[in-house]
């Protein structure tokens, strides 16, 4: 139980330094928001934290105290996943940068990249170079793949807000094997398993260093300074990846297709084609002289931080619970009434895998394929794929209300792909074309007005590509609920096996003379309402 504890922590903390930066310190010249007097809440912000992820590295974690202490107390560099000295370690921890194809240094690989032109059409960007990084040869032994650094491409015809043509192609695995003392015995026990892969592009401009930069990388007196994509850019990526990636990717991007073609029985190019989007930071927090008067952030507050919850009430410290993706919708729903938006992040283009299992269906347990690709530009979100409760797919996102100015509305983006095969598992439905309702329901149980949401299924009936944009916060459900086309002659196959939904009841909510009806499994009266 504890080993599995342990792997499930150190593989939420690969993705948390992935697709969640770092808290920045409390008086950085980024935060004006930061509260003055010491507070509890939490923040969230896609903002690029220099010095995360831009190298290759490998680690080796030991239990110097014996494995019952639970904690890894001793940590060593390695110079290879073979390294003798690092042999002897219980745990091998790696952060692999994959190189580009072109370079023959291993199976996992960029093959290209395509940036769309003026006239809208993608052509493919040309390999420069690799930025400074240590380099790890791939191993067979352990079946690891070649780990070096960020490259730069550049476009013939597009350029990016900095006038220049160069963009960043930063694609990691962070890699990992709880057994490796038992590989001096046991090769069975000498593999790494996926903890967490992710994918970025970046428009990027090489100058000199100056003190206010953020650099991607640096390399002798010069900085990669990260800039916008110009308005209209579509980008598209292929990454040819081995059979470890499956489930569902979660993305920063908006208006997706991908393809997923088969190279070998092992090894797959995977393409993903989307624009990039931007993402509003947001952040909420209650002064500690005031919790009092929210008793249900301070209940929250003691369940959610157990036997720390004492001593952050009354330290002088502010606490930043930030954004750990299993807790994010939580922390967001605690502090819904106090939250508020920060700079606005913009131009993000990412994919990578998530953390969590679907429910409701056993057609979420196939581990051999990429089932689907969700995508938003919602603050906070589930970090796993869209949940089945028998008839629609559910997906919960969170966001303030409005902008930074207090008076744009924030207007929200999702996109899903979803591989056709899973959604017909899902259905139990003929391989006939499909269709979808796509709503938004809002957190008092209202149904929103979206001004635009598509349904379309590739030529090849491969993937399923439904989008819902312009919805508002704060935190609203999405739901897709497909349907069968008719087709001559079809028939449909049975049901998979699902989870059986909760009943849902009504209620009646009164606030003076308004009165409010809300349906659901658990019904609850909105904010300001009570229950007749």
């Amino acid at each position: 139980m504890k080993s599995r504890a342990l792997h499930l922590l150190i593989a939420a903390l690969m993705f948390l330094a992935t697709f969640t930066p770092a808290t920045h310190a409390a008086n950085s010249l980024d935060r004006p928001w930061w509260p003055k007097v010491p507070s509890l809440g939490f923040s969230s912000t896609e903002a690029f934290t220099p010095g995360v992820r831009e190298k290759s590295w490998v680690s080796g974690y030991s239990y110097a105290e014996g494995t019952s202490s639970g904690l890894y107390t001793r940590v060593v560099s390695c110079l290879s996943v073979e390294d003798p000295a690092c042999a002897n370690a219980d745990s091998i921890a790696a952060n692999f940068i994959l190189p580009p194809c072109s370079l023959n240094e291993g199976e996992l690989c960029i093959d290209s990249l395509e940036l769309s032109n003026a006239a809208g059409k993608l052509e493919p960007a040309t390999f420069d170079y690799v930025a400074p990084s240590p380099k790890f040869l791939a191993s067979k032994t352990r079946g690891t793949p070649f780990g070096g650094g960020i490259s730069l491409w550049r476009s013939k015809s597009t350029l990016n807000a900095l006038g220049v043509d160069q963009f960043a192609v930063h694609v990691h695995l962070d890699l990992q094997n709880m057994r490796n003392k038992a590989c001096l015995t046991d090769a069975q026990s000498c593999s790494f398993e996926l903890g967490n892969f992710s994918a970025n592009v970046f428009p990027v401009k090489v100058r000199p260093i100056t003190s206010e930069e953020k650099c991607l990388w640096t390399e002798g007196n010069n900085c990669a300074v990260i800039t916008d994509f110009l308005p209209g850019t579509k980008v598209a990526l292929t990454v040819r990846m081995n059979n470890s990636l499956t489930g569902f990717l979660f993305g920063r991007m908006q208006d997706v297709s991908m393809e997923v073609t088969p190279i070998s029985k092992t090894l797959n190019a995977l393409r993903v084609e989307a624009s990039p989007i931007d993402v509003p930071s947001i952040h909420a927090f209650v002064a500690k002289s005031e919790l009092s008067k929210y008793p249900e952030i301070d209940k929250y507050w003691d369940n959610r931080r157990a036997n720390l919850a004492a001593s952050d009430k009354i330290s002088s410290e502010t606490i930043d619970l930030g954004p750990w993706p299993q807790y994010a919708m939580n922390d967001f729903l605690a502090f819904s009434s106090l939250v508020e938006s920060g700079e606005l992040v913009s131009s993000i283009w990412r994919f990578g895998s998530g953390l969590g299992l679907g429910t409701g269906s056993d057609c979420y347990k196939d581990k051999t394929k990429i089932l689907g690709l969700v995508t938003t530009n919602a603050s906070t979100y589930d970090p796993g794929p869209p949940s089945f409760d028998g008839t629609s797919l559910n997906y919960r996102v969170g966001g303030a209300h409005h902008l930074a100015d207090g008076k744009t509305l924030t207007r929200g983006s999702y996109d899903l792909a979803l591989r056709s095969e899973f959604a017909r598992c899902l259905y139990g439905f003929s391989n006939a074309p499909l269709g979808a309702s796509i709503s938004v329901l809002s957190s008092d149980g209202t149904t929103q007005e979206i001004s635009t949401e598509s349904l379309r299924e590739d030529a090849n009936r491969q993937w399923l590509y439904l989008s819902a944009k312009n919805f508002t916060f704060s935190s609203p459900t999405i739901r897709i609920k497909l349907v069968q086309k008719a087709e001559i002659g079809a028939v449909a196959k049975p049901a998979a096996k699902s989870t059986k939904s909760a009943p849902r009841t009504t209620i009646t909510c009164v606030k003076g003379k308004t009165v409010k009806k809300v349906t659901g499994a658990n019904p609850k009266c909105p904010s300001g309402y009570k229950k007749k």
